[in-house]
Parts: structure tokens; sequence; C-alpha cells
């Protein structure tokens, strides 16, 4: 199997889980300095590509009663 290439940000988002663990975008984009921070839809769009690259999976949240 072999490695997806990542790109800049692609790998600046991946730090951040591997760092932080489990995130929503929302997490991963407040993970970013304010200055220079990227848009809600450009970390959305890039979550989004990673998990087309099988990079990242989506988790469904628990729901508790």
């Amino acid at each position: 199997m072999t490695l997806p290439k990542l790109t800049k940000l692609e790998l600046q988002i991946m730090e951040a889980l591997w760092s932080r663990g489990a995130l929503a975008i929302r997490e991963i984009q407040e993970a970013f300095p304010e200055a220079g921070r990227p848009a809600y839809s450009t970390v959305q769009t890039t979550v989004y590509r990673l998990e087309k690259k099988k990079a990242v999976r989506r988790a469904t949240p628990c729901r508790t009663a």
C-alpha cells in the first residue's frame, strides 16, 4: 500500500489530529494560529480530500439517551 502524498495544508491538518485526537472541522480550524487561519470551508474541503485519500475517516458522534 502506498502512502498518499499530502499538501502542506493537509499535513498541517493531520498534525492537528495527531496531537489532539479526533476533532470536528471547527476544532481543526481553530487549531491554526488566528493570523493566516484558513476558512472553515477550506478546512472542510481539505478534510474531505483527506478522507478520499483514506488518510482520515469520519467518526459518527456517540449519542446518549
